[in-house]
Order: C-alpha cells, then structure tokens, then sequence
C-alpha cells in the first residue's frame, strides 16, 4: 500500500506541474503574465508558512497565559506578504483572469508550501548529521 501511495503522490505531483507549466504558458500568451514564477513561489510558500507557525505560536502562548503578540506579528507579515501577491496579480493582469489565477494561486500553493517544508526539513536533517567524536586523551 505505502508503494500505491507513493506512487499516487508522484503521480499529483507530475499532474500539477504540467498543469502548472501549461496556465503559465496560456496567460502568457494571453496577457503576457506568468502567475507562477519563482518570486511567487517563495512569497507564497513563506507567506503560508509564517501564517501557519504564528497561528501555533499564537495558540500555544494564549493557552500558557504568555505574550500573544508574537504569533499575531508573525501572521500579519504573512498576511501582508500573501495581500501583496494578490495585489501584484491584479495590477498586472486583467481582471477575469488575475481572478482565475489568484484562485489558482492560493489553492495550489498549499501543497507545494507542505512539500518545501518537508524538503526544507530533510535538507537540515542531512546537513546536521552526528558525526564520531573520537577522545585522543583516551586510554582504551
């Protein structure tokens, strides 16, 4: 079973990279303007990702009696950074389809944010790997 998954995870992933390829290649041609570059990539992936660790830093702090600020200022520049996006789509390209776009956007970024973490996370996980420590000063 854990095979069929991977491969149905490989499988969606492919499905929204071809999807992604090809509405970046129609609006493109149709208003000369990529919804889904690189620059969106990043905004959005950080956007996502200080909205959801403000919102635990939030939760844990409100339920400790601690400083509720912290989680709050962390979700606003997400905030802010994701309302940037969205104001970048409309000012670049037509109304209907920086809709169509920005709708595409938010939704498709989800998966793409929970997999950059996951990568994110494994990257560190190698880099930091314990290595032997060996004592000169030992007798053994």
């Amino acid at each position: 079973m854990f095979i069929l998954s991977l491969i149905g995870l490989i499988a969606a992933g492919l499905l929204l990279y071809v999807f992604i390829k090809w509405f970046n290649g129609y609006t493109q041609e149709k208003v000369r303007y990529e919804f889904f570059t690189e620059e969106h990539t990043v905004a959005m992936v950080l956007s996502y990702g200080m909205m959801f660790f403000g919102n635990q830093w939030f939760q844990n702090a409100s339920t400790a009696n601690g400083d509720t600020l912290n989680g709050a200022v962390v979700m606003i520049i997400g905030a802010i950074i994701l309302i940037s996006v969205i104001v970048n789509n409309f000012n670049k390209a037509p109304q209907k389809i920086a809709l169509i776009g920005t709708v595409a956007q938010l939704i498709l970024y989800i998966p793409i944010a929970i997999a950059a973490a996951f990568i994110v996370l494994m990257i560190i996980a190698v880099a930091t790997q314990t290595k032997p420590t060996y004592n000169l000063n030992s007798r053994d």
